[in-house]
């Protein structure tokens, strides 16, 4: 969506305070959020079902092959509430909490990413995810009741000419009562199947152009399918590119904000935690498979007399895993077990980002693991008897969504920009001296890990120092935008501390508990924080190269024609 998440923080404590001011606040961090007895309970019931639900109902692999949808699906999944998952029990839904909801959807995606997506859609992005961003009056009046009904949405907001607009190329006419729409939209999930859709459009205001989200039943004259979309990953993924000839919307089915021209902040916010649900909640499935395919890979083979398990490699490879699947959890659990739409936004942002990519480290080593049975299809996996392990499917599934609800490194350059946004604001004010960057008090850390926490501090004072100097270089924003691959580096960054310190900080917590998980916390955290600290290593060490090629000349020469004899073959 084309919404910014709101300017203020209104949560507690952020992350992002901890890097505008170089100062890590670890006692903030220190009580890492677990859900109660009582949510998890709920959850883990509701998860139970689903698992049982969709391995009887969906087979994956058919759905992969033929990009069809089990006949009645959608019925099934909206009998069961699985499409209201997010709806208040007063309208017939489940009123889960974020992080059941990513639960839930992850493990639909388990067994299939395509038919996961759908539930990730609708209580995402969709009516049921939208609305607490609507205003009382019509509109949530009519959303109400079309979810308490049984609906199928989704939310049109990527056009033709691209994502990252700054407006939609479809357009809002005035008429009298509403407003005419006529454009396209692409790439709009369950826009297929939906009956009720939210799009959005670029409308004439007082001061200019502005942009709203439209509701509007896909029986509506006008309203057209065009093309069916299909991807390398997600197959069975209802999605399409939707034609609006003059389709008609009621003013009373539009949602403006009063105050700006573009789409109300909140609804930026929902569009965060839907990110997660449908990229990160997969990308979590992902990986838990790839760690449970990698065991199963393991104990069954043997080269020259001896246990794979036994290697080296094989080992390290293992242990990479694990740890990977537990930083994806930590930062999803410290973004989601939160209250309020506004709470941990930034963390939100940063998080889909560490999921996806997480998951892409995951079913890339593991697809090494297996070697060639890691590159082969289901089907031919079956043809000759083997265990029929869908990686090349989950391999092509984490490859979309690096690139779903908008591509990484846009999204590192979004994050980079807003970090750099407080370094501005702090140098048209009397910000004071900075924070001292104080050693933390690392109880319930090992000695590796609090020699990690040390590193971490360090690096989190590193990037107030790096920002603030380029702040001061580059008084003009709009210039030290241009540099995207110094915003884009900022960003990563911003990204792998979270992650470092979500991680330390659950191994510090949950350690002090009884564990109930199947490893140790210090361990995999140290494990973490170790592949972290390299990675960030090698970050920094591109933010500070002062001498670079000319990629500029380089690739407008070649997008000239200059050199096409590059690519003749």
């Amino acid at each position: 969506m084309t919404a910014a998440p709101l300017d203020s923080e209104t949560a507690p404590h952020s992350f992002l305070t901890d890097l505008s001011t170089g100062s890590l606040d670890w006692n903030s961090w220190r009580e890492f959020p677990r859900q109660s007895r009582t949510e998890k309970a709920l959850g883990d019931r509701l998860v139970a079902e689903a698992d049982e639900f969709f391995a009887l109902r969906v087979d994956a692999a058919q759905v992969d092959d033929t990009r069809l949808l089990p006949d009645g699906l959608l019925d099934d999944l909206q009998e069961r509430g699985y499409l209201r998952l997010v709806v208040p029990p007063e309208l017939s839904g489940h009123g889960l909490s974020p992080y059941n909801c990513f639960r839930l959807i992850a493990q639909a995606c388990a067994h299939s990413v395509a038919v996961g997506q759908i539930l990730a859609i609708q209580n995402g992005v969709g009516a049921a995810a939208m609305l607490p961003a609507l205003p009382p009056g019509p509109l949530r009046e009519f959303v109400s009741q079309r979810l308490s009904a049984g609906t199928v949405s989704g939310f049109g907001d990527t056009d033709r000419a691209g994502q990252n607009n700054t407006r939609p190329t479809l357009t809002a006419t005035p008429v009298d009562g509403g407003y005419l729409l006529r454009g396209e939209k692409l790439f709009t999930g369950n826009g297929p199947v939906a009956d009720l859709l939210a799009v959005s459009a670029t409308l004439p205001g007082d001061n200019g152009p502005k942009v709203g989200a439209f509701f509007l039943d896909t029986s509506s004259p006008g309203f057209s399918v065009g093309s069916r979309v299909e991807f390398m990953g997600s197959r069975g993924l209802p999605n399409a590119s939707l034609r609006f000839d003059d389709v008609r919307v009621p003013a009373a089915q539009v949602l403006l904000d009063p105050d700006g021209d573009h789409l109300p902040p909140l609804v930026g916010l929902v569009a965060l935690l839907g990110r997660i649900h449908f990229t990160g909640a997969p990308a979590m499935a992902i990986a838990k498979n790839c760690l449970a395919w990698s065991r199963e890979f393991i104990a069954r083979r043997v080269v020259d007399g001896r246990p794979l398990g036994e290697y080296d490699e094989i080992q390290r490879t293992v242990t990479a895993t694990l740890a990977e699947v537990y930083a994806m959890e930590s930062a999803a659990r410290w973004s989601l077990l939160t209250d309020g739409l506004s709470n941990r936004w930034f963390e939100r942002f940063l998080t889909k980002n560490l999921l996806v990519r997480g998951a892409w480290r995951t079913v890339d080593r593991t697809v090494s693991l297996y070697g060639g049975e890691g590159f082969e299809t289901v089907a031919s996996k079956v043809r000759r008897g083997a265990v029929p392990v869908p990686l090349e499917r989950a391999f092509r599934d984490a490859r979309g969504l690096r690139i779903a609800g908008n591509v990484d490194f846009q999204l590192d350059n979004q994050l980079g920009r807003m970090l750099l946004a407080r370094f501005y604001a702090a140098a048209h004010t009397d910000a004071g001296a900075p924070a001292t960057a104080e050693e933390s008090a690392a109880t319930g850390l090992s000695p590796a890990n609090q020699d990690h926490l040390r590193a971490v501090t360090r690096l989190v004072a590193d990037v107030r120092h790096f920002a603030t100097d380029l702040v001061r270089r580059h008084p003009d924003p709009e210039h030290l935008h241009a540099k995207e691959r110094t915003v884009v580096l900022l960003g990563r960054i911003a990204g792998e501390l979270f992650n470092a310190v979500a991680v330390l900080a659950r191994a510090a917590a949950d350690d002090q508990v009884a564990d109930t998980e199947p490893w140790h916390h210090q361990e995999l955290a140290d494990v973490h924080s170790v592949e972290a600290r390299h990675r960030l290593a090698a970050l920094f060490a591109r933010l500070r190269t002062e001498s670079e090629p000319d990629h500029a000349k380089i690739s407008r020469r070649w997008l000239a024609g200059a050199h096409d004899q590059l690519v003749r073959h």
